[in-house]
């Protein structure tokens, strides 16, 4: 398939659906009529591609600029599937320098060679959370070793940058789901605050943080209750800030309620309970836990221990297919933050946002599809700033299922209706067997975009932003319009 370029005009004689602009069907035989989707205010861009011809076979504003939200994801899962096989694992490496005594002392330090991977102690992957530091422990044992001269090193410089993007909204900043990305991320890099409330309007009580974070300190006073029963709660504090603040509310009479937020420094955090763990096993440990960023801010050089050191441990990620098929169904932005990263790695030692949005277009471009005039600002769609349009996203995955590149996949990666984060969309419809699909949603903005495989297969791609009904009331309208159309399409065949 030749570069992208942007379709200015669709001929009105084309064997396939064609909407007009504004949503007004024309007066052609084949034409299927759509309507307005999302209220008055609201713009909604749709684009059907059926994927063996390539052709358009449904669309409305589809050449207009949208906010994705979470079908951005999609972009980073297809650029990672041309990257690297399905079976494609991210690896940690445990390191020591320096000589080990007779009597099992070493005389240096242990370094933790992060990588970015976001499955390291992640409670969604195969493992137990604590597998990585129970099996350190162990390989440290098992080399003789008894006690460590120096501590524990996290070098987590593989990503040297800003841990959240600077376009996310500064209330997301803080909570679990725009936790920031590490070149080591640790426990899904959040901490869970449980609090239990009274009366409407008073005052939680703060009843624990797990994990405890040492130094974190969590200040709430102008945190009230309310009579709605919604978690209205938002924690703000930015990375290696210790100090967390939480405004808002959260529903009364609860015994306990639990709200996440994302950890100040994950890779000091992962130092500090190996040390810990070691500690508590017998091994001594002098010096407190730190991390590459720590030293390199105290005017110190960091050992080249990868050359002069010893290998003691590797630890592997879960498939990349399996990390993408979480990424993809549970909406997960910090895997899908760590993934677009990995772009970069593939080809460079470290790893910026920029570097890596910008190895992604590049990709892209050597693929013959360029994506060039997309906004991108984050891997996982979180910023409100994104756009792209409906056409160019239904064309990319078009593109991605003929070329043979991770296309035969990619829709299984993605969730069925009853799924993830589409548990209640289309869940009892006659289509959803054939429904794959990425959904996007934040404030105004409802998206869907992946693939339905009927009678022939199409790329679907749906893009609601700054509607003024309810959520559940755009869901559906999609859903009723998405019915419609591909029920007609098939029973073109």
């Amino acid at each position: 398939m030749g570069a992208y370029k942007p379709h200015r005009w669709v001929p009105v004689f084309l064997a396939a659906a064609l909407f007009l602009t504004m949503g007004q069907p024309t007066a052609a035989q084949d034409v299927i009529p759509l309507f307005p989707i999302g209220g008055t205010n609201a713009s909604s861009g749709i684009c059907v591609i059926d994927i063996e011809s390539g052709k358009t076979v449904a669309a409305c504003q589809a050449e207009q600029f949208f906010v994705p939200a979470s079908t951005q994801k999609l972009i980073t899962a297809a650029t990672l599937l041309m990257c690297h096989r399905p079976d494609w694992q991210l690896t940690t490496r445990v390191f020591y320098d320096g000589a080990v005594s007779k009597r099992g002392r070493l005389h240096g330090n242990l370094y933790i060679q992060g990588c970015g991977d976001p499955s390291l102690g992640s409670q969604y992957a195969d493992t137990p959370p604590d597998r990585f530091i129970q099996e350190v422990a162990a390989a440290v044992k098992a080399a003789g070793i008894t006690a460590i001269s120096g501590g524990i090193v996290a070098d987590d410089g593989a990503i040297p940058d800003n841990p959240v993007v600077s376009k996310w909204l500064w209330e997301d900043v803080g909570n679990y789901y725009a936790a920031g990305c590490y070149g080591i991320n640790y426990a899904d890099n959040r901490f869970a605050a449980t609090f239990s409330t009274g009366e409407p309007d008073s005052r939680p009580t703060l009843l624990g943080i797990t994990p405890e974070v040492e130094g974190l300190r969590f200040y709430y006073p102008y945190l009230s209750t309310n009579r709605s029963g919604r978690d209205s709660a938002y924690i703000y504090g930015g990375p290696y800030e210790y100090t967390r603040r939480v405004f808002g509310s959260l529903p009364a009479h609860r015994e306990q309620f639990t709200i996440k937020g994302d950890l100040p420094d994950p890779p000091h955090f992962l130092a500090s309970q190996l040390t810990d763990a070691l500690r508590k096993a017998g091994i001594k440990v002098h010096d407190e836990a730190t991390t590459a960023r720590r030293l390199h801010e105290s005017g110190l050089t960091l050992p080249d221990y990868e050359t002069d050191g010893h290998l003691l441990f590797l630890h592997t990620s879960p498939t990349l297919a399996e990390m993408l098929r979480h990424t993809l169904t549970q909406s997960d932005n910090l895997y899908a933050e760590a993934l677009l990263r990995q772009v970069e790695l593939a080809v460079a030692p470290t790893a910026t946002l920029a570097g890596s949005i910008e190895e992604m277009k590049t990709i892209w471009r050597e693929a013959g599809f360029s994506i060039d005039d997309a906004t991108l600002y984050d891997g996982s769609g979180l910023s409100p700033l994104n756009r792209i349009t409906p056409l160019m996203m239904g064309q990319l995955l078009a593109h991605v299922a003929r070329s043979g590149q991770g296309g035969d996949l990619l829709p299984e990666l993605l969730p069925q209706p009853g799924e993830g984060t589409l548990k209640r969309f289309m869940a009892g419809s006659t289509l959803s067997p054939a429904l794959h699909l990425k959904s996007g949603s934040m404030t105004g903005v409802q998206c869907y975009a992946g693939y339905y495989t009927g009678k022939r297969s199409y790329a679907v791609v749906v893009m609601v932003n700054h509607f003024s009904g309810t959520r559940a009331s755009v869901q559906k309208e999609i859903a009723d319009m998405l019915t419609r159309v591909l029920t007609t399409l098939d029973n073109r065949q």
